[in-house]
């Protein structure tokens, strides 16, 4: 059952996806994470998409975060004559902040700063590093340049600088009024496009705090500058993003793989959910499966300590888009077989905080005591967070009657949630608990549970209390497949290889 998967899938929404009844079909796949992507699509595109995700989270019993990216401060190139030129390699070219249309040896960009970022020697990347120039000199509006390696250019493809200090704004006059809808309309996490410092994450956390203070930030790292701030942007945000299209650009290919890791370490030591992206099942977006290496990267970035991975064309555009979201699903799967990838913790470790001892607490004795699930009564779901980051092989359950808390944590690594009713005691809620955990069939009479919890109960204090149940309930049974939470539903009865999983989606590619 999908509720068996710890490390979380995030699916970009796009034209492969965003009709109601392939929403339904991403969900049923996996999907935990809906991620939108504000580069493209209208308003109204995504507001629709908004509401369908969830009325249908509701009617599948399955929480879901909804996760806005922001654009940011995109470098791009103009368009052309002809909607592209051909760059030979050795060919002169030269790119202007001039508002003319492009030809063969002119490039315009809408980056007016370009030649007060530009120095001789330096690179320029465009369309995701695919195409290279070397800048000659700089002169008035117009950098002269070299190709060494050419190619296609097409009208309004991305233009990096790496290691050029780009006078710009991290949140653009679009991004401003992306973000007022977006929180106006309930987004639980908000992406930030191009971090280069934690001032970034400070002033969009301001905003939230003043519009929608239950709102989460996620950083992007994709620019060479962020990671010399790296845990300060770390420590600021809800999340992290390793965004690893513009980062490899920025930071050179082969350097990519070291700092991934590096970025999920520092995560994972502060206890910060963090999301890998970029080009995990890229092959997938024109067939039906991936390639060995594919597997293997999908493999590594939860062995790495992800706590979720991302689909980006591949679910947003692609042919097969519910079929590359079961592929992660089952990658992810047989990875968190091995047990040796579980408890991250020490004895060690400093607490600074009364939740962080329990969280740690918890974690132990399911260790110890070879406990099926740690149950988490939570409003906040932070307590639920920490003992996600000591990566328990017992399932972590959040237990609230607060829908967007349960949204938000489907974001984070391991953590199944659940919806009570309100109680007036520890007793009366462990009763419903316990009822519904034999039920939904993730314990099963005889097996130890852990529960953590804030006293007073009526007070809904912050985690300050611990306690061991034996369930014993044995006039509860397992309820039939069709009564079950989509999450908790078998495979067969799930069904998630549906007929479409083998069929091509037919669609615009954005």
């Amino acid at each position: 059952m999908l509720a068996d998967r710890r490390t979380k899938i995030v699916a970009t929404i796009g034209p492969a996806t965003r009709s109601r009844e392939n929403l339904r079909k991403a969900i049923k796949a996996g999907m935990n994470v809906a991620r939108l992507n504000f580069s493209h699509g209208t308003h109204e595109d995504h507001l629709q998409v908004i509401r369908d995700l969830r009325e249908l989270s509701a009617e599948m019993g399955a929480p879901l975060t909804i996760l806005q990216d922001l654009q940011g401060p995109k470098i791009r190139v103009g368009r052309f004559e002809g909607g592209s030129i051909e760059l030979n390699d050795g060919d002169k070219v030269v790119i202007t902040t001039d508002k003319i249309l492009g030809k063969p040896g002119l490039i315009p960009t809408d980056f007016v700063d370009l030649p007060r970022s530009s120095r001789p020697g330096g690179r320029i990347m465009l369309d995701d590093g695919l195409l290279e120039l070397r800048i000659d000199h700089v002169e008035a509006n117009n950098v002269h340049c070299t190709v060494i390696f050419g190619g296609t250019l097409k009208d309004r493809k991305g233009m990096n600088v790496p290691g050029g200090e780009l006078a710009v704004q991290c949140l653009t006059e679009k991004d401003l009024v992306d973000l007022e809808f977006g929180l106006a309309n309930g987004v639980d996490y908000v992406a930030l496009s191009f971090v280069r410092r934690g001032d970034d994450i400070r002033e969009l956390c301001d905003i939230i705090k003043r519009k929608a203070p239950g709102t989460r930030v996620v950083a992007k790292i994709e620019m060479l500058e962020a990671l010399d701030n790296l845990e300060e942007i770390v420590r600021l945000s809800d999340a992290v993003m390793v965004a690893r299209g513009d980062l490899a650009v920025e930071v050179g290919q082969t350097r990519l793989p070291q700092i991934q890791k590096q970025i999920v370490q520092l995560c994972n030591k502060i206890g910060c959910p963090v999301i890998t992206a970029t080009q995990m099942l890229d092959s997938m977006t024109e067939n039906p499966r991936p390639t060995r290496a594919e597997i293997t990267d999908v493999a590594n970035a939860v062995l790495d300590g992800s706590d979720a991975l991302m689909l980006s064309a591949e679910s947003a555009s692609g042919k097969y888009p519910f079929k590359c979201i079961q592929t992660m699903h089952d990658i992810i799967l047989e990875v968190e077989r091995n047990g040796d990838y579980y408890y991250n913790m020490s004895i060690e470790s400093e607490f600074f905080s009364v939740a962080e001892a329990i969280g740690a607490a918890a974690s132990l004795s399911a260790l110890k005591l070879n406990a099926s699930a740690i149950v988490c009564l939570t409003t906040s779901g932070r307590t639920a967070q920490i003992i996600s980051s000591f990566r328990p092989k017992a399932r972590i359950i959040a237990v609230t009657h607060i829908l967007p808390t349960l949204n938000r944590l489907e974001l984070v690594w391991g953590i199944q949630t659940l919806t009570i009713k309100p109680y007036t005691s520890s007793d009366d809620a462990m009763h419903e608990i316990e009822e519904m955990l034999i039920q939904y069939g993730l314990v099963k009479t005889g097996d130890k549970v852990v529960l953590t919890l804030g006293v007073p109960v009526l007070e809904r204090g912050k985690t300050n209390a611990l306690r061991v149940y034996t369930i014993g309930r044995e006039d509860v049974k397992r309820l039939q497949e069709t009564e079950l939470p989509l999450r908790c539903m078998a495979g067969d009865e799930l069904g998630h290889r549906v007929e479409a999983h083998t069929r091509p989606v037919t669609t615009d590619r954005v």
